[in-house]
């Protein structure tokens, strides 16, 4: 259709009761029944994720997000036991002291989110991969 204001060419679906809807097998990328599986596993994975338990909910998206950084949600002002964030795109800083301000918690120190993972890595390969420790895990 052309907008009769503008004069372009503005794109609308046809409405439902207009469509042609025709099965191609031959075009098919998987069996039917394979589909038909897949699609009850996501559905039941749906469900799980909506606690409320209310089909007119929408899913909690909190229950479903990864964390995208090796240490993320693991790390804890040492101040006030609060949370460490991303506060930009490449440093943690304490999430109380950003938000609350430095009258509940002066921890401004902020650290590389790189040098951070480097550190907790390096010191779990320098503490846990010790010789003796692992000598004592296989004897368990």
């Amino acid at each position: 259709m052309k907008d009769p204001a503008s004069g372009k060419r503005q794109a609308r679906l046809n409405p439902p009761e207009e469509w042609v809807i025709k099965e191609v097998e031959h075009l098919r990328i998987i069996e039917d029944d394979l589909w038909r599986r897949v699609k009850a596993r996501q559905d039941t994975i749906r469900e799980e994720m909506n606690h409320t338990a209310q089909d007119d909910t929408p899913l909690r998206r909190d229950f479903a997000r990864q964390p995208k950084f090796l240490l993320s949600g693991l790390i804890k002002c040492g101040c006030c036991s609060g949370n460490y964030i991303l506060i930009n795109r490449t440093r943690y800083g304490c999430s109380v002291s950003l938000n609350k301000g430095l009258a509940v918690c002066d921890n401004r120190a902020t650290i590389r989110r790189e040098d951070l993972e480097a550190r907790v890595l390096g010191g779990l390969k320098d503490r846990l991969m010790h010789p003796e420790l692992i000598a004592l895990f296989v004897e368990e």
